[in-house]
């Protein structure tokens, strides 16, 4: 299972992305970002900006700016001048028109991204830092993604065939970042596809200061009957170590940030919505939940079929298939599974046969919900990817 402070996307593990082993890796890991941890990491940029004909002087602060240090502002590399391993001193180049590039620090201790880090305008980007209600009249985000929650809700009929103390994990995270053109989602294979060994990528990796807590809520708003806190660590949110309570069935939720030096207070009703549970699933053996018991179920390589209740209503589901050596327990690969939420689903002819008979196989089955709202500071799209997950075991049979 991935530390607290990781992002990534549902589907085969959870909302935000593939799953791993555990069947609740919320890949991917974005703990390596522009933090307080990393070896390098960009604080702050003075001035962001400039006109696009003209050549600036910029001020970088953060650490980890030993021995030779270089800037990139997008594609053009300039030498920066070293004040001390905190700071140092660039000349940004006039890019002869309106754009906006990330701006990567390298220097002897590593490298730090700050995405959309630096602009060339003819006027000064709004700067949204420090509103109280969020709403800044500003759209300087519209069209892009700034931002990403993720809630989780896994069901493991086995816990101790898989190493977990509980046989429920419920789990938020969230983070807020510049506005960027990429979406947390993009990896996703088209319904109907399925994918072996899926690698997804991150929207951004630099998180912005929202304050120290949000909540995620259900109810009314002076009395909610479901309140979740998610507590900030190095830019992303998370709460963990919930109860199925918190996570309510096809519901809608609001979301309540604190706000902070970057992203202002602000409050969304029916920010995202849950989905339902799922039931009746075959193959039934899947769902043993002893470990005399468990690994059970026969699935063919070639007719691998699994089945659910379907109610029609969820935007997909996702079955996430991780295999294991039987001697060793050395992990196979993985196989990520994506359709409409029609009630069956058939492992295309092929996908398995390149794993031993007899493989050892955790079986995820995840009904997931994804959706958008607005950031009321600049107009950028938060993504949603939630998910409702049952987490089963098998065996791999010719």
């Amino acid at each position: 299972m991935p530390g607290a402070n990781e992002l990534g996307v549902a589907g085969a593990c959870v909302v935000l992305v593939a799953c791993g082993s555990s069947g609740l890796d919320t890949r991917p890991d974005l703990s390596g970002g522009d933090t307080a941890n990393a070896a390098v990491a960009i604080d702050g940029i003075d001035p962001d900006w400039s006109l696009p004909d003209e050549e600036t002087v910029v001020t970088l602060t953060g650490h980890g700016f030993s021995g030779d240090v270089t800037v990139d502002f997008g594609r053009s590399t300039v030498s920066a001048t070293r004040l001390d391993d905190a700071t140092i001193v660039v000349t940004a180049p006039a890019a002869g028109v309106e754009t906006t590039v990330d701006v990567v620090v390298h220097s002897d201790a590593g490298e730090a991204t700050r995405e959309d880090g630096f602009t060339w305008a003819e006027e000064e980007p709004i700067d949204t830092g420090g509103a109280d209600t969020g709403d800044t009249g500003d759209t300087s985000g519209l069209g892009k993604v700034g931002g990403l929650i993720q809630f989780q809700l896994v069901q493991i009929a086995c816990p101790d065939c898989l190493g977990y103390t509980s046989n429920l994990q419920v789990v938020a995270t969230a983070g807020y970042h510049a506005p960027t053109a990429k979406s947390w989602t993009d990896w996703l294979p088209s319904k109907g596809t399925c994918e072996m060994n899926p690698s997804p990528s991150a929207a951004a990796t630099t998180f912005l200061d929202a304050g120290r807590s949000m909540w995620l809520e259900y109810g009314p708003d002076d009395h909610p009957t479901v309140s979740v806190e998610l507590s900030e660590t190095d830019g992303i949110f998370v709460a963990d170590g919930l109860v199925a309570d918190d996570f309510v069935r096809t519901a809608g939720y609001r979301v309540e940030v604190e706000g902070g030096s970057d992203v202002p207070e602000f409050s969304v009703s029916e920010a995202f919505y849950t989905p339902d549970s799922i039931s009746s699933l075959t193959p039934t053996e899947m769902l043993y939940t002893t470990t005399r018991t468990a690994w059970a179920a026969q699935i063919k390589k070639s007719k691998a079929d699994f089945t659910w209740s379907s109610n029609g209503s969820n935007d997909g589901f996702a079955i996430v298939i991780d295999a294991y050596n039987p001697s060793n327990l050395n992990p196979l690969g993985e196989l990520f599974c994506y359709d409409g939420d029609s009630g069956s689903l058939r492992v295309p002819s092929g996908y398995l046969s390149g794993w031993p008979t007899g493989s050892l196989l955790v079986i995820g089955m995840y009904r997931y919900s994804v959706g958008s709202f607005e950031r009321p500071d600049n107009a950028s799209t938060v993504e949603s990817v939630v998910t409702f997950g049952v987490l089963g075991t098998g065996v791999l049979a010719n």
